[in-house]
């Protein structure tokens, strides 16, 4: 963490949550008191992804952008 602060760099992610907590958010979703879907914005292919990943910083669009990379998809 020294050299995180040193540097002014800056960690971007989620810590997560315990495993032990897992099964009451899954009844949570099971039972509609949460929707993870809402988190997903439009899913692209990864030859969409070469034109998008550029102006990705710039989208205004709910969600985080999926890319799907399997084939066929």
């Amino acid at each position: 963490m020294d050299l995180v602060l040193s540097r002014e760099l800056e960690i971007l992610g989620s810590h997560g949550m315990q495993a032990h907590r897992y099964p009451a958010m899954l009844e949570m979703i099971r039972l509609g008191q949460l929707q993870p879907e809402k988190l997903l914005g439009p899913m692209i292919s990864l030859e969409e992804s070469v034109s998008a990943l550029p102006h990705m910083n710039e989208s205004r669009s709910p969600g985080i952008t999926v890319i799907n990379c399997l084939s066929g998809n």
